[in-house]
């Protein structure tokens, strides 16, 4: 599951969800629009915060890294 999708069905702001992982909204929005491979931290804080409903491989998008194919 994607990480808009997991607020968007939880009804949850950036700010909340930063909160509820202990990192900043925009960090939070810079994960769920895929800007940059997030940190070790920001990976294991969401994945715990979400209880595994967002994974890593949501996170980081191997596809679009290392192929160049964008989600389409």
């Amino acid at each position: 599951m994607t990480l808009k999708d997991y607020l968007d069905r939880n009804g949850l702001s950036l700010k909340a969800f930063g909160e509820r992982c202990g990192l900043s909204a925009p960090t939070i929005l810079r994960a769920r629009d895929g800007v940059n491979i997030p940190s070790r931290r920001t990976l294991q804080a969401i994945v715990s915060a979400t209880d595994g409903a967002v994974s890593i491989q949501d996170l980081i998008r191997f596809e679009a890294e290392f192929t160049g194919k964008q989600d389409e």
